[in-house]
């Protein structure tokens, strides 16, 4: 493993640690404001007559898959840095020496290789959304010398931050909703 990944391993591991309350916090408020949402949705379409009925309940069932994507994703980058301290390479340690190895190439050049593969990989940009996060991810991944040195890589993030940024906006869209359905409700 390279200094480049070795920092990467620190790095993450601390991010994480950082956002775990903040993330917790995000979580609950999303699930106490689309849960309500759901109540009363489930409560217009048990008195009311149509399909019309249903949908603040459908609306609340749809606003809830970004909030559980996120909730699995967090729950699996938590359990794959928590072991990354178990894993921690020794300075200096190469390994077994084989028949290919260069006496003259020490790991200088190896953190050169890898910055500059690294940097190759984040150049290209061909997924359809996100394309920044998927280049960054893959340079992650090649800077740290693959998913065995980095398993919180592995996960596509762009389904995280999208599932982030879905969850951010159910807040909002399920406080709406659950004004606007409680307001049918007094209606009726």
């Amino acid at each position: 493993m390279t200094a480049t990944g070795d920092v990467l391993n620190q790095v993450v591991p601390t991010l994480v640690r950082v956002a775990r309350r903040p993330g917790a916090v995000l979580l609950k408020v999303a699930a106490l404001t689309v849960g309500l949402f759901a109540l009363l949705g489930l409560g217009y379409a048990a008195g009311g007559s149509g399909w019309n009925a249903w949908t603040p309940l459908v609306l609340a069932g749809l606003l809830t898959v970004p909030v559980i994507v996120l909730a699995v994703r967090r729950e699996r980058l938590q359990i794959q840095t928590q072991a990354l301290h178990l894993h921690r390479t020794i300075p200096g340690d190469r390994g077994l020496a084989t028949y290919d190895d260069d006496p003259t190439r020490g790991p200088v050049q190896d953190e050169l290789d890898a910055l500059s593969a690294a940097m190759a990989e984040n150049a290209v940009r061909t997924a359809r959304f996100f394309p920044r996060v998927e280049a960054a991810q893959r340079a992650g991944l090649r800077a740290a010398g693959g998913p065995v040195n980095a398993p919180y890589l592995q996960d596509d993030l762009r389904v995280t931050l999208g599932a982030l940024i879905g969850t951010l906006a159910a807040i909002p869209l399920a406080m709406l909703g659950s004004i606007v359905t409680t307001v049918l409700l007094l209606a009726r």
